[in-house]
């Protein structure tokens, strides 16, 4: 059976309000989250029994076709140490998505789990799965994804590397039945050690396109999380594609903001 975009949307919402009774926690706006504020996270988990209501609005300015708008709602949870669990239903305005694995309204379900923090002679590791169910719009089959997560320090200067691949469940027509995707970036705490509120991210990307034939998406992101409070954290990202295919994005944006409970 098939979900509404809003029935999707309405139980990522009524998940939340059910955590909402939990106790309040504090968020670390240094701990990075898939899409918060750009598409890349580090290699740590929240940590156990943490809940994390996160919500955003992406823009994607098409270098050939309309500006497709993306609401974020997404919730965290820290299920287990070093386990986080999430719950997702990215929804799109026109033109939703017909290619590739994520479609408007579909409910994603991820576990990340992290193995180890960073010692002198090893980076931090972890590995996500997430799936993707066909809840929504021209959505068929189960999507599958599975990434390998690095994070390593120098001094104040973090640098991560992000690599995963993605199973489409039903390919249609001139769709990939996989794609590979790899992104490595850096973050650095502004204003330490006098002000410790402030994270800037930038990274570099490269993920194959959702049609066989076409070249790779390549393009940059940067990005900003803030500490408003001890609870709440603001982010804010920008990007570009230089290399893709014709409709690759000319501008990307980000406008997000997280809760802890």
């Amino acid at each position: 059976m098939k979900l509404s975009n809003g029935r999707v949307l309405a139980f990522v919402f009524g998940a939340a309000l059910t955590l909402a009774t939990a106790p309040l926690f504090a968020l670390d706006h240094d701990n990075l989250d898939p899409n918060r504020p750009i598409g890349m996270e580090d290699a740590y988990a929240i940590p156990k029994g943490e809940i994390g209501l996160e919500g955003g609005v992406r823009f994607n300015d098409h270098r050939e076709g309309r500006t497709q708008v993306t609401f974020q709602p997404q919730i965290i949870y820290g299920a287990f140490a070093n386990t986080q669990i999430e719950i997702q239903g990215d929804l799109f305005t026109d033109p939703r998505s017909i290619v590739g694995a994520n479609k408007s309204g579909d409910l994603h379900l991820g576990v990340l789990y992290n193995f180890n923090t960073e010692t002198l002679m090893l980076p931090a590791l972890a590995v996500r799965v997430e799936a993707d169910l066909p809840t929504g719009v021209n959505s068929k089959g189960v999507d599958t994804q599975l990434t390998g997560i690095l994070t390593r320090s120098f001094g104040r200067l973090r640098v991560h590397l992000n690599a995963g691949y993605t199973v489409v469940g039903s390919p249609q027509g001139q769709e990939r039945p996989g794609a590979y995707r790899a992104v490595a970036a850096v973050s650095y705490p502004l204003g330490y050690p006098t002000s410790f509120r402030d994270t800037l991210i930038a990274s570099v990307y490269t993920r194959q396109s959702d049609l066989r034939g076409q070249q790779n998406h390549t393009g940059i992101e940067v990005g900003i999380r803030h500490q408003l409070t001890s609870r709440v954290v603001l982010d804010g990202g920008l990007g570009t594609e230089f290399v893709g295919p014709a409709d690759r994005a000319a501008l990307l944006g980000t406008m997000g903001v997280s809760v802890g409970f």
